[in-house]
Protein backbone atom coordinates (compact mmCIF):
# COMPACT_ATOMS: atom_id res chain seq x y z
CA UNK A 1 0.00 0.00 0.00
CA UNK A 2 0.95 3.40 -0.35
CA UNK A 3 0.69 5.77 2.15
CA UNK A 4 1.27 9.40 2.49
CA UNK A 5 1.83 11.22 5.89
CA UNK A 6 1.24 15.31 5.29
CA UNK A 7 3.11 16.74 7.92
CA UNK A 8 5.48 14.43 9.26
CA UNK A 9 6.48 15.65 12.80
CA UNK A 10 7.19 13.68 16.08
CA UNK A 11 4.44 11.21 15.29
CA UNK A 12 4.71 11.07 11.54
CA UNK A 13 8.28 9.83 11.82
CA UNK A 14 7.65 6.93 14.06
CA UNK A 15 4.20 6.13 12.21
CA UNK A 16 7.15 6.20 8.76
CA UNK A 17 9.46 3.79 10.43
CA UNK A 18 6.36 1.51 11.66
CA UNK A 19 4.45 1.38 7.92
CA UNK A 20 7.62 0.91 6.61
CA UNK A 21 8.26 -2.36 8.76
CA UNK A 22 4.65 -3.04 7.80
CA UNK A 23 5.98 -3.45 3.97
CA UNK A 24 3.96 -0.42 2.70
CA UNK A 25 5.73 2.40 0.61
CA UNK A 26 5.93 5.58 2.62
CA UNK A 27 5.72 9.17 1.46
CA UNK A 28 6.51 12.14 3.54
CA UNK A 29 6.32 16.12 3.67
CA UNK A 30 7.58 18.92 5.48
CA UNK A 31 6.45 22.41 5.42
CA UNK A 32 10.71 23.51 5.70
CA UNK A 33 13.32 22.08 3.83
CA UNK A 34 15.53 22.11 6.49
CA UNK A 35 13.75 18.69 7.19
CA UNK A 36 14.05 17.24 3.78
CA UNK A 37 17.37 15.54 4.01
CA UNK A 38 16.41 14.01 7.50
CA UNK A 39 13.10 12.83 6.63
CA UNK A 40 14.59 11.15 3.42
CA UNK A 41 16.68 8.81 6.33
CA UNK A 42 13.33 7.64 7.29
CA UNK A 43 11.49 7.82 4.03
CA UNK A 44 13.68 7.77 0.93
CA UNK A 45 10.06 9.71 -0.62
CA UNK A 46 10.08 13.45 0.88
CA UNK A 47 8.70 16.46 -0.40
CA UNK A 48 8.19 19.85 0.84
CA UNK A 49 4.19 20.59 0.73
CA UNK A 50 3.71 23.93 2.84
CA UNK A 51 -0.55 24.98 2.85
CA UNK A 52 0.23 28.33 3.11
CA UNK A 53 2.11 28.42 0.04
CA UNK A 54 -0.10 25.19 -1.86
CA UNK A 55 1.58 23.65 -4.55
CA UNK A 56 1.34 20.10 -6.43
CA UNK A 57 3.00 17.25 -5.28
CA UNK A 58 1.70 14.60 -7.85
CA UNK A 59 3.12 11.78 -6.03
CA UNK A 60 -0.20 12.10 -3.36
CA UNK A 61 -2.41 11.17 -6.32
CA UNK A 62 -0.45 7.76 -6.53
CA UNK A 63 -1.28 7.46 -2.81
CA UNK A 64 -3.62 4.79 -1.96
CA UNK A 65 -4.18 6.48 1.88
CA UNK A 66 -2.91 10.01 2.79
CA UNK A 67 -2.89 11.12 6.68
CA UNK A 68 -3.11 14.47 7.25
CA UNK A 69 -0.87 14.88 10.12
CA UNK A 70 -0.32 19.06 10.23
CA UNK A 71 -0.78 21.33 14.15
CA UNK A 72 -4.66 20.97 14.30
CA UNK A 73 -5.12 23.96 16.54
CA UNK A 74 -2.96 26.35 13.64
CA UNK A 75 -5.43 27.63 11.28
CA UNK A 76 -2.15 28.72 9.06
CA UNK A 77 -2.95 25.78 6.48
CA UNK A 78 -6.41 25.73 6.08
CA UNK A 79 -6.77 27.84 3.23
CA UNK A 80 -3.84 26.29 1.57
CA UNK A 81 -5.37 23.27 2.18
CA UNK A 82 -8.74 24.37 0.51
CA UNK A 83 -6.66 25.44 -2.34
CA UNK A 84 -4.44 22.18 -2.41
CA UNK A 85 -5.22 19.50 -5.86
CA UNK A 86 -4.61 16.24 -5.32
CA UNK A 87 -6.83 13.08 -4.91
CA UNK A 88 -6.68 10.07 -2.93
CA UNK A 89 -9.33 7.33 -2.08
CA UNK A 90 -8.76 7.08 1.67
CA UNK A 91 -7.96 9.63 4.25
CA UNK A 92 -6.70 10.24 8.48
CA UNK A 93 -6.76 13.36 9.86
CA UNK A 94 -5.40 13.56 13.21
CA UNK A 95 -7.14 16.06 15.47
CA UNK A 96 -7.36 16.29 19.11
CA UNK A 97 -9.78 15.58 21.96
CA UNK A 98 -9.09 19.04 22.98
CA UNK A 99 -11.98 20.04 20.92
CA UNK A 100 -14.35 18.93 23.96
CA UNK A 101 -14.95 21.24 26.85
CA UNK A 102 -13.10 21.47 29.66
CA UNK A 103 -15.41 20.48 32.18
CA UNK A 104 -16.73 17.40 34.11
CA UNK A 105 -18.21 14.64 32.38
CA UNK A 106 -17.65 11.42 30.12
CA UNK A 107 -17.56 12.82 26.31
CA UNK A 108 -18.17 10.48 23.33
CA UNK A 109 -18.33 11.22 19.73
CA UNK A 110 -21.71 12.06 19.81
CA UNK A 111 -21.00 15.04 21.98
CA UNK A 112 -21.46 18.15 19.67
CA UNK A 113 -22.29 21.15 22.32
CA UNK A 114 -19.52 23.80 23.05
CA UNK A 115 -16.68 22.45 21.35
CA UNK A 116 -13.43 24.16 20.91
CA UNK A 117 -14.60 26.15 17.42
CA UNK A 118 -10.30 26.43 16.25
CA UNK A 119 -10.58 22.03 15.87
CA UNK A 120 -14.11 22.06 14.98
CA UNK A 121 -13.23 24.32 11.74
CA UNK A 122 -10.05 22.47 11.01
CA UNK A 123 -12.04 19.00 11.08
CA UNK A 124 -15.05 20.44 8.89
CA UNK A 125 -12.30 22.17 6.03
CA UNK A 126 -10.47 18.19 5.85
CA UNK A 127 -13.94 16.54 5.47
CA UNK A 128 -15.08 19.47 3.23
CA UNK A 129 -12.59 18.39 0.33
CA UNK A 130 -12.00 15.07 1.56
CA UNK A 131 -15.72 13.58 3.38
CA UNK A 132 -13.80 9.91 3.01
CA UNK A 133 -11.84 11.12 6.08
CA UNK A 134 -11.42 9.06 9.39
CA UNK A 135 -10.77 11.80 12.04
CA UNK A 136 -8.19 10.44 14.73
CA UNK A 137 -9.28 13.02 17.64
CA UNK A 138 -6.23 11.85 19.70
CA UNK A 139 -5.70 12.56 23.17
CA UNK A 140 -1.99 13.93 24.70
CA UNK A 141 0.67 12.21 23.12
CA UNK A 142 3.04 10.23 25.42
CA UNK A 143 5.76 7.58 24.37
CA UNK A 144 9.80 8.22 24.66
CA UNK A 145 10.94 11.24 26.01
CA UNK A 146 7.32 12.71 26.29
CA UNK A 147 6.43 11.54 29.72
CA UNK A 148 4.54 13.50 32.24
CA UNK A 149 7.71 12.64 34.33
CA UNK A 150 9.94 14.99 32.13
CA UNK A 151 6.67 17.21 31.77
CA UNK A 152 6.63 18.10 35.39
CA UNK A 153 10.13 17.52 36.58
CA UNK A 154 10.46 21.04 37.72
CA UNK A 155 7.48 22.06 38.63
CA UNK A 156 4.35 20.42 39.78
CA UNK A 157 1.04 20.00 38.81
CA UNK A 158 -1.74 22.42 39.56
CA UNK A 159 -4.24 19.98 39.99
CA UNK A 160 -2.55 16.59 41.03
CA UNK A 161 -5.99 15.06 40.91
CA UNK A 162 -7.28 15.56 37.56
CA UNK A 163 -7.62 12.50 35.00
CA UNK A 164 -5.19 11.73 32.42
CA UNK A 165 -6.65 11.68 28.91
CA UNK A 166 -3.66 10.42 27.36
CA UNK A 167 -2.59 8.33 24.37
CA UNK A 168 0.95 6.18 23.87
CA UNK A 169 2.27 6.60 20.02
CA UNK A 170 2.61 2.84 19.78
CA UNK A 171 -1.17 2.45 19.53
CA UNK A 172 -1.49 5.53 17.22
CA UNK A 173 0.28 3.36 14.67
CA UNK A 174 -1.88 0.61 15.79
CA UNK A 175 -4.60 2.41 14.49
CA UNK A 176 -3.69 2.85 11.39
CA UNK A 177 -2.74 -0.45 10.94
CA UNK A 178 -6.06 -1.52 11.71
CA UNK A 179 -7.28 1.51 9.34
CA UNK A 180 -5.40 0.09 6.34
CA UNK A 181 -7.23 -2.90 6.54
CA UNK A 182 -10.93 -2.22 7.44
CA UNK A 183 -11.34 1.80 6.67
CA UNK A 184 -14.68 3.28 8.07
CA UNK A 185 -14.97 6.55 5.69
CA UNK A 186 -16.02 9.44 7.16
CA UNK A 187 -16.00 8.57 10.39
CA UNK A 188 -14.83 10.15 13.72
CA UNK A 189 -13.20 8.20 16.81
CA UNK A 190 -11.33 9.68 20.10
CA UNK A 191 -8.32 7.71 20.42
CA UNK A 192 -7.55 7.86 24.04
CA UNK A 193 -6.14 4.96 26.38
CA UNK A 194 -8.90 3.66 28.61
CA UNK A 195 -7.40 4.03 32.31
CA UNK A 196 -7.66 7.26 33.32
CA UNK A 197 -5.37 7.78 36.77
CA UNK A 198 -4.79 10.67 37.99
CA UNK A 199 -1.32 13.35 37.31
CA UNK A 200 -0.71 12.54 41.32
CA UNK A 201 -0.82 8.69 40.46
CA UNK A 202 0.96 8.94 37.20
CA UNK A 203 3.98 11.02 39.35
CA UNK A 204 3.94 9.03 42.45
CA UNK A 205 2.44 12.14 44.37
CA UNK A 206 -0.74 10.99 45.13
CA UNK A 207 -2.70 7.34 46.23
CA UNK A 208 -3.55 4.82 43.94
CA UNK A 209 -7.21 4.85 43.96
CA UNK A 210 -8.36 4.28 39.88
CA UNK A 211 -8.61 1.47 38.23
CA UNK A 212 -7.98 0.93 34.75
CA UNK A 213 -11.35 1.11 33.71
CA UNK A 214 -12.76 3.49 35.83
CA UNK A 215 -15.60 5.86 34.54
CA UNK A 216 -15.74 9.14 36.83
CA UNK A 217 -18.53 11.53 35.81
CA UNK A 218 -17.37 14.31 38.58
CA UNK A 219 -14.24 14.60 36.20
CA UNK A 220 -13.08 15.03 32.41
CA UNK A 221 -13.00 11.66 30.96
CA UNK A 222 -12.86 11.23 27.14
CA UNK A 223 -14.01 7.48 25.99
CA UNK A 224 -12.67 5.20 23.42
CA UNK A 225 -15.15 2.73 23.07
CA UNK A 226 -16.65 3.62 19.98
CA UNK A 227 -13.27 2.38 18.38
CA UNK A 228 -13.04 -0.54 20.78
CA UNK A 229 -15.89 -1.45 19.94
CA UNK A 230 -15.81 -0.89 15.77
CA UNK A 231 -12.85 -2.55 15.40
CA UNK A 232 -12.46 -4.77 19.04
CA UNK A 233 -9.69 -2.46 19.20
CA UNK A 234 -6.69 -3.38 21.71
CA UNK A 235 -4.54 -1.26 23.08
CA UNK A 236 -0.94 -1.72 23.55
CA UNK A 237 -0.52 0.69 26.39
CA UNK A 238 -4.21 0.66 28.15
CA UNK A 239 -2.97 2.75 31.33
CA UNK A 240 -0.68 5.84 31.22
CA UNK A 241 0.59 5.28 34.79
CA UNK A 242 2.67 2.54 32.49
CA UNK A 243 3.99 4.59 29.54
Amino acid sequence: MKIAIVGCGWVGVRLAAFLKEKNHQVIVTTTTTDKLEYLRLVAPEAFLFDFTNPQEVPELNAADLVIFSMPVAKDSWLEGFRKSKFNTKQTVFFSSTGVYPQQNGVFTEDHTENLREDIVKAEETVLAKFPQTTVLRLGGIMGDERSLQNFYRTKSPANPEKKANHIHFEDILQAIDVLTSSPRAGETYNLVAPGHPTLGEILKTGPDTTSADSYDNGQRIISSQKLISDFNFKFKHSNPKYF
